[in-house]
């Protein structure tokens, strides 16, 4: 019986977790600022207690209020007053010279700020501009004007535009909104599975409609057998 109330416990905690944590942002880790991080370490040792002392109910409580001052401090630094109440930006490399009182600020020796530059895509320091420390601490790299990747319009050539694709069906469900979006019908859709080769909405994987009307449909490889299961795009 006490296997089963330890259980209970458990399960009741990772869903007051799963809220919380759902209820403070999709940010990860890495992403966070450091009141939110503050939040999340509080509210992983207030989550531990009841799983010790047996009382789920007060230790939710507090859960709840941690979140509530995370949210409360969140709204708070939306304010101009308040856009650097947690940190602001740090320039560590300016017009190609490094700032090493701010690398001092930041705690980053020139060892590290060369790995982190080389993760960007950056192994020499001679070939960065400007390099930021972010609130969340990442690394924002700008390049030197010539070290910096050729675009199109650096090559005066014209490009044709690129949207979102619309996923119209996703492992053998069709996504009605997407449809009603693109202004087309389930009758259309299911004729143009059908010139892939598939008969069934439901051995579709997915089906995704370009911004040039192209439908990119790729099967359930299992159902076909060696004979079928080649994405086609038509």
């Amino acid at each position: 019986m006490e296997i089963i109330v330890y259980i209970a416990r458990c399960i009741i905690m990772f869903l007051v977790i799963w809220a919380a944590v759902r209820m403070l942002g999709k940010k990860s880790i890495s992403q966070m600022t450091s009141y939110e991080l503050a939040a999340l370490l509080l509210i992983s040792n207030i989550a531990a207690e009841p799983l010790v002392y047996k009382i789920p109910s007060k230790q939710a409580i507090g859960v709840f209020s941690i979140v509530f001052c995370t949210l409360a401090v969140g709204v708070i630094s939306l304010h101009k007053k308040f856009y650097n109440i947690d940190m602001k930006p740090s320039i560590v490399i300016a017009n190609g010279k490094i700032d090493k009182n701010e690398l001092k600020l930041n705690k980053i020796n020139v060892t590290f700020l060369m790995s982190l530059l080389r993760l960007e895509g950056y192994v020499n320091i001679s070939e960065v501009e400007f390099a930021i420390v972010e609130p969340n601490g990442n690394l924002s790299v700008i390049p030197k004007s010539q070290e910096r990747p050729v675009k199109a319009k650096d090559m005066k050539i014209s490009t044709e535009y690129e949207g979102l694709a619309l996923p119209l069906i996703i492992d053998g469900d069709i996504i009605k909104v997407n449809l009603k979006y693109a202004k087309l019908d389930e009758n259309w859709l299911k004729e143009e599975i059908k010139k892939a080769g598939v008969q069934n909405i439901e051995d579709v994987l997915i089906a995704e409609l370009n911004t040039e009307g192209k439908l990119y449909v790729d099967w359930n490889k299992n159902k076909f057998g060696n004979a079928g299961g080649k994405p086609q795009e038509f």
